[in-house]
């Protein structure tokens, strides 16, 4: 049974929301899966995730447990007192403190200790046991009541993937070990996302969101730097900008406006998908002064500078 606080384990805050929770378990379960992880305490700390992971997931059962850490009790507490976990508490038909690997079949398809896979999202089942019910299936028919062979390891390959496909949505050719292959990446995936390779059952890509020359990413946020002219940032104006996957949109630049002021186009990132939500666009401004003005604009700049405020006395250390 866990003894850390389950936002602790899975590495989010308290205040973290579904999508969030779900891609932070996704991560961890795939790096801990015994399956996939052979070290002595990959069982020990897979079972600790998906104990988290059940909680969390579930709204009754994540407000039951922080009223019940509000209280002052302790998280190894919780599946014994709360019931969070079913039937023997949150380590499953196990009961308290049992956290051996019982296979992925084992104890009715649970995880290791017991966790159960209910409410586990269908893409982290399939990435973990990959092609589990690879050739049962031919011809769409029910999969064999044999004995269960253990799943094929799945071969995973890193592919970067341009920023405008990913923004977009669509196909991406890879070359993978000599062959060629076409991935369809669907528009406002992540980076660790996984996508199927046509015709390999046995392959996957794990997909890494290449930099952009101009774009910065930040989580499903998107910015770039907009230089602009002095007399724009001091008088006001409005701008066309570039939208990441392609056309423009107005911005209007108030005025008196500063170097390094953001200013948000709401929705214009990463497109929502799989209920995780779009992300924004921040425009940065960046005031540009005159490289090598002639000597009008110089002596134009000269008077209009005797009649401004100096705005370091305005800053108590930087004051003359």
């Amino acid at each position: 049974m866990a003894s850390r606080d389950y936002y602790d384990i899975l590495g989010v805050a308290r205040s973290a929301n579904a999508d969030a929770i779900r891609s932070a378990h996704r991560k961890l379960a795939l790096q801990h899966h015994p399956d996939r992880n052979k070290s002595k305490d990959a069982p020990a700390k897979f079972a600790e995730i998906q104990q988290a992971y059940e909680v969390l997931s579930d709204d009754d059962k994540r407000r039951q447990y922080d009223e019940f850490i509000r209280l002052g009790g302790s998280p190894g507490a919780f599946g014994s007192t709360a019931g969070a976990g079913g039937q023997g508490g949150a380590g499953g038909q196990g009961g308290a403190g049992q956290s051996g690997y019982s296979g992925p079949f084992g104890a009715g398809a649970t995880g290791a200790g017991g966790g159960s896979w209910n409410s586990a999202d269908t893409q982290t089942f399939e990435s973990i046991f990959g092609d589990m019910f690879g050739g049962s299936r031919a011809g769409g028919g029910r999969a064999s009541r044999g004995p269960r062979a253990r799943p094929r390891e799945r071969m995973q390959y890193d592919v970067q993937v341009p920023l405008e496909t990913v923004l977009r949505g669509g196909k991406q050719p890879v070359s993978i070990e000599g062959e060629r292959f076409e991935l369809d990446i669907r528009a406002g995936m992540d980076d660790e996302d996984l996508v199927s390779i046509p015709g390999k059952l046995d392959a996957v890509v794990r997909v890494h969101v290449a930099d952009h020359p101009w774009l910065t990413r930040n989580e499903r946020d998107l910015s770039f730097d907009l230089p602009i002219s002095i007399v724009e940032a001091t008088l006001g104006a409005t701008i066309d900008v570039p939208l990441p996957v392609g056309g423009t949109v107005a911005l209007k630049i108030p005025p008196g406006t500063a170097s390094g002021k953001k200013m948000r186009i709401g929705g214009r990132g990463f497109p929502a998908v799989d209920g995780r939500p779009a992300g924004d666009l921040y425009v940065v401004i960046q005031i540009v002064p005159p490289k090598e003005p002639n000597e009008l604009t110089r002596s134009l700049l000269k008077e209009i500078g005797s009649s401004l405020d100096n705005p370091r006395a305005r800053i108590a250390h930087l004051r003359p």
